[in-house]
């Protein structure tokens, strides 16, 4: 600026000379029109250098974090807290009802199916077999003799079909009294661990008040149990995918619901899934889970965290920088949302490099600069 009005001082000198000289002189009209042009040209000069500066002094370099937009996989959840329930869960009780005489079993200890886990009074079938062992020696006895005999052919083949008869009748009885008496054993209808040993000797089965009880839990097949509100009857079903959080444990399962009822509880409005469980000694009846529940998945979505999102009366915008490293205003369409996350329906595209730090102060045209 201070050229400028040195230049002016020395312009309007000039001019002075000129005008006290000859007004026909045209020499000194071709040096006015070139330093008039000078003048111009400089002026043009000092414009575009003042430019330049204001230029330098606006221009804003914002720090920024970048994200670039590639597909994932999006899911929404609901959830629900649920607990581990067995398929299995009996009481051992005996065929015949009776009176205890002897339990081999405690809580904790691993049975097989089948196995005899108490035993009842049998006195009348204990001595009626006795009875039997004293008839069927002596039966025997006669058998053998007369089989002998009819070896050296003395007597009638009738004599000895009789005594075989009699014999073998007798070992049948016994047999039978044998099947009979294992009625009077407690077996275990199943494999698993015996949860529960509320029985003492001497308890009668066939008593109406408080009977005996020999619980036996298969833990090989457990499962989650959990209640869901009736209106997710239409989105969750059974196949459903479900992440199972058992947060005790610090565990955490991806699995799917093996069935989901059909049938809505009047007095809960809900209806109750089922999820199996793997066999573990980790997972414990009545042990509670988070179940969350997918509801909804894309597995090729644009996802970002939903504070990004500009939300104003023409709908929404996210920054995104483009080739100049400048910030641009870019209108996305909205789906589903979970957890501050949102799923993009449409105003990104492959490789889109979108603010997702420092956009808070931005305006669009700003200079960017990538933070690492």
């Amino acid at each position: 600026m201070k050229s400028f009005i040195q230049f002016l001082v020395f312009t309007t000198t000039v001019l002075f000379f000129v005008a006290c000289g000859s007004k026909e002189n045209k020499k000194g009209k071709e040096d006015l029109a070139s330093l008039k042009k000078q003048q111009q040209e400089i002026q043009a000069k000092i414009a575009t250098l003042e430019n330049a500066d204001t230029s330098r002094k606006n221009t804003r370099i914002i720090p920024v974090g970048i994200t670039s937009m590639t597909p994932v996989i999006f899911n929404n959840y609901i959830s629900v807290q649920g607990k581990v329930d067995v398929d299995e869960v009996v009481n051992a009780i005996p065929e015949t009802p009776g009176i205890i005489s002897a339990i081999f079993v405690k809580p904790g200890q691993y049975v097989r199916k089948g196995q005899v886990v108490a035993s009842l009074r049998a006195d009348i079938v204990n001595s009626g077999i006795a009875q039997l062992d004293v008839q069927i020696n002596l039966a025997k006895v006669l058998y053998d003799k007369q089989k002998r005999l009819w070896d050296q052919e003395i007597g009638t083949e009738i004599q000895l079909l009789q005594a075989k008869t009699q014999y073998e009748s007798l070992l049948k009885q016994k047999q039978t009294s044998l099947n009979n008496k294992n009625s009077f054993n407690v077996y275990s209808p199943i494999n698993g661990v015996v949860d529960a040993v509320d029985a003492t000797v001497g308890q009668s089965f066939a008593s109406p008040m408080n009977p005996p009880v020999i619980k036996i839990v298969n833990t090989g097949k457990l499962k989650i149990k959990a209640q869901i509100p009736e209106n997710y009857a239409g989105v969750v079903r059974t196949g459903s995918n479900v992440m199972l959080i058992f947060s005790d444990i610090h565990d955490t399962l991806l699995t799917k619901v093996n069935y989901a009822e059909k049938i809505i509880s009047e007095v809960s409005r809900s209806f109750a899934v089922y999820i199996p469980l793997p066999s573990s000694a980790k997972y414990q009846p009545n042990m509670s889970a988070l179940v969350k529940i997918a509801t909804y998945q894309n597995a090729r979505a644009f996802v970002l965290p939903a504070s990004v999102i500009q939300k104003t009366e023409n709908g929404n915008f996210v920054y995104v920088m483009d080739e100049k490293q400048q910030a641009k205003l870019r209108e996305v369409s909205l789906g589903n949302s979970y957890e501050s996350k949102v799923e993009i329906l449409s105003g990104l595209t492959l490789g889109d490099q979108v603010i997702t730090t420092g956009y808070e102060e931005l305006n669009e045209g700003d200079q960017l600069k990538i933070e690492q």
